[in-house]
């Protein structure tokens, strides 16, 4: 690949590198606010780095004819793994769980972006924002109702 055709897809590359940035930096501001483990920079990272990994797996697959999901499945198996770092036991309750399920969605949120969807990725942002924040209430009700 010479460096226009590699000019020639920076553009498309950046617009989904940006478009991970913004999903990932969303969340991670929501979890840093909260006092989280793992905070703005790495669910950006997470996100960002999925976008990556996606990005390069669908040009390898289009260079080198081989399976792009590959690279995907690897990207999902990882985040798990990320994920169970952050799972810790405090005493007689686990914690980190939504931790762990957050950096799993946000990488699952990169991935969409480094296939070059826009609206869907940061739509789920969003929705996964309100959701959380609306469940966390229904949460909270419950343990008042249960006391």
């Amino acid at each position: 690949m010479d460096i226009y055709n590699e000019l020639a897809i920076l553009l498309p590359i950046t617009i989904k590198i940006l478009v991970a940035t913004i999903c990932g930096s969303l969340v991670g501001w929501e979890r840093e606010k909260k006092n989280k483990f793992a905070g703005l920079r790495t669910n950006l990272l997470i996100c960002v780095g999925s976008a990556i990994f996606t990005i390069g797996s669908f040009y390898a697959g289009t260079l080198y004819n081989v399976d792009p999901t590959r690279i995907l499945s690897t990207i999902v198996t990882g985040m798990g793994f990320l994920g169970g770092g952050v799972i810790m036991r405090d005493n007689d309750k686990m914690i980190g769980i939504t931790t762990a399920a957050f950096i799993w969605v946000i990488s699952g949120i990169g991935i969409l972006a480094g296939m070059g969807l826009v609206l869907i990725p940061i739509i789920l942002t969003i929705g996964l924002l309100i959701v959380t924040r609306y469940f966390e209430k229904v949460e909270r009700y419950i343990r008042n109702d249960r006391n």
